[in-house]
C-alpha cells in the first residue's frame, strides 16, 4: 500500500502539567516587525498566577517575564500579553485594558519553538508554530480556537476570533455545493491615522494632526478629538499645537468620534533637546552665508523656525531638515540675507517660532598676537625669540657650575 501524506500545516502543542498555555501569537505584524511582537498566554486555573516568575523560552534563550500594567498576577479565566515592547504594544493596540507584561525577544518570521516555563523552570506549554496557516505580514495572528490553531484576528485579551478574511471566496463556475460559514462584520470602531513614533524638539511648537475612517475605511466627518501628550498637556482638534517642555520619551493619545462612533489613536513621541550650533557666518562669492552644526544622531526639524542677523528675521521654510552629524551652510541668496554685512559687531540667532532663542553666535574677527609681556614693559621680542634666549641662559648657567666642580676636584687630587 502506498501512502502519500500532503502536510499544509504543522504546529505542536504539548500537554500543559497547568491548565496554562500560549493562546495567540503575533510574529510578523504588518510593516515594520521591529520590537511589535506579542505572545498572548491563558490562564485557565482556578487561581491567580504571577508570572514574574516564569521564562518564555525562545531561540535558545530563556526570557525574562516582568510586570508593567494590570499587575503581576493574571487571574483564573484571564488572558495576558507579554511583548517585546509593552509601548508599541500599546500604540498598535490602544484600547487594550488587562494585565500586560514586559520581555525581550525577537518571533522568527520563518517559524520556530516557543516553551513557557514555571518559576521551577518546567515546561508548562510548547508551541512550534510555521507560516502556513498565516500572521505573515497581513495583519492577522496564529490564534488558538477550540483547541485548533487558525488565522485569527489580532484580539489580545480577548476571546481569539476567526480572521474574517480566513476564508477564500468560492469560485462562481464551480460545480460543487460548499457551504461557507458566515461571520458577524467587524465593529464599526475608528481607525485614527497616525505616525507609529516620531521625533520632535523640546520647547518647539509642533503640529499634531490626525483624521480617521471606519473599519470598512469609509472617512468619518466631523470628527471631534481631545489629545493627551504624555507629560499632563491637552489638546483639542483633528490639528492641534503643541510644546514639550522637556526631552523625554512620551505617549501621545487621541480621542475621538461623532454622535455615532468613537475610538482611540496613539503615537510614540521621542522629544529630544534643541541642541544646534551655529558655527560660522561669513562672506562667499554670493553674499552672505551661515553654518549650523547639527551634532545628534538625529534629524532637527526647522519648520518655521527664525534666523535673525543683527535683528533682521529669515525665516527657515517648513520642512528645512537638518541632518544628523552634519553643517549645512544655508544660503544668505536662497533666504534673503545675502546683502548682510559682517562685522565684529554682528550678532546670528536661531529663534523658535514663538521667538524663544535656541542658538547664537557672535561674530569674532580673527587676531594674530605677535608680542608678549614679560613685565609692565611691553617686549618687542617674539615668542619664539624669548623662549630660545631664555634656553640659552639656562645651559650657560649649567655649563659654568660643571666647570667648578671639576676644578675643586682638581684641586683636591693636586691634579
Amino acid at each position: 500500500m502506498k501512502y502519500i501524506v500532503a502536510l499544509l500545516i504543522f504546529i505542536s502543542s504539548s500537554a500543559s502539567v497547568y491548565a496554562v498555555y500560549i493562546s495567540e501569537i503575533m510574529y510578523d505584524p504588518q510593516g515594520s516587525d521591529t520590537s511589535r511582537e506579542w505572545v498572548e498566554i491563558y490562564n485557565d486555573t482556578n487561581s491567580a498566577i504571577d508570572f514574574t516568575t516564569w521564562k518564555l523560552f525562545e531561540s535558545g534563550t530563556n526570557h525574562g517575564i516582568t510586570s508593567y500594567s494590570g499587575g503581576s498576577s493574571l487571574q483564573a479565566g484571564g488572558y495576558a500579553v507579554i511583548a517585546d515592547n509593552p509601548i508599541k504594544f500599546l500604540a498598535d493596540f490602544p484600547n487594550f485594558q488587562g494585565v500586560l507584561y514586559d520581555s525581550s525577544f525577537s518571533l522568527s518570521n520563518t517559524g520556530e519553538q516557543l516553551i513557557l516555563k514555571d518559576s521551577n523552570s518546567n515546561a508548562v506549554d510548547t508551541v512550534t508554530y510555521v507560516t502556513s496557516i498565516g500572521g505573515n505580514d497581513d495583519g492577522s495572528t496564529l490564534s488558538k480556537i477550540n483547541g485548533t490553531w487558525e488565522r485569527g484576528d489580532g484580539t489580545p485579551g480577548n476571546i481569539n476570533q476567526l480572521s474574517t478574511s480566513s476564508i477564500s471566496p468560492v469560485s462562481a463556475s464551480s460545480t460543487n455545493q460548499v457551504t461557507v460559514p458566515q461571520m458577524s462584520p467587524p465593529s464599526p470602531d475608528i481607525v485614527f491615522y497616525l505616525p507609529f513614533e516620531r521625533t520632535v524638539v523640546a520647547g518647539a511648537d509642533t503640529e499634531f494632526s490626525t483624521y480617521a475612517t471606519s473599519r470598512d475605511g469609509k472617512q468619518i466627518s466631523n470628527l471631534d478629538c481631545k489629545w493627551a501628550f504624555g507629560d499632563g498637556g491637552q489638546g483639542v482638534g483633528t490639528s492641534t499645537l503643541y510644546r514639550y517642555a522637556y526631552p523625554g520619551i512620551y505617549v501621545a493619545q487621541v480621542e475621538g468620534g461623532n454622535f455615532y462612533i468613537r475610538g482611540v489613536g496613539r503615537t510614540i513621541v521621542h522629544v529630544v533637546p534643541p541642541d544646534i550650533v551655529i558655527s560660522k557666518i561669513d562672506i562667499g562669492k554670493y553674499g552672505a552665508y551661515v553654518d549650523i552644526f547639527n551634532p545628534n544622531g538625529y534629524l532637527v526639524d526647522l519648520s518655521q523656525w527664525k534666523l535673525t542677523i543683527d535683528g533682521a528675521s529669515f525665516p527657515f521654510p517648513k520642512n528645512t531638515v537638518l541632518l544628523g552629524k552634519t553643517t549645512t551652510r544655508f544660503s544668505g541668496v536662497a533666504m534673503g540675507f545675502a546683502s548682510s554685512t559682517v562685522t565684529s559687531s554682528t550678532s546670528v540667532k536661531v529663534l523658535f517660532p514663538n521667538l524663544e532663542e535656541v542658538a547664537k553666535y557672535v561674530y569674532i574677527p580673527k587676531v594674530e598676537i605677535v608680542h608678549v609681556s614679560t613685565s609692565s614693559k611691553i617686549s618687542s621680542v617674539p615668542v619664539r625669540a624669548q623662549l630660545e634666549k631664555s634656553t640659552s641662559t639656562i645651559q650657560i648657567s649649567q655649563n659654568k657650575k660643571d666647570t667648578r666642580i671639576i676644578t675643586f676636584i682638581k684641586s683636591i687630587f693636586r691634579i
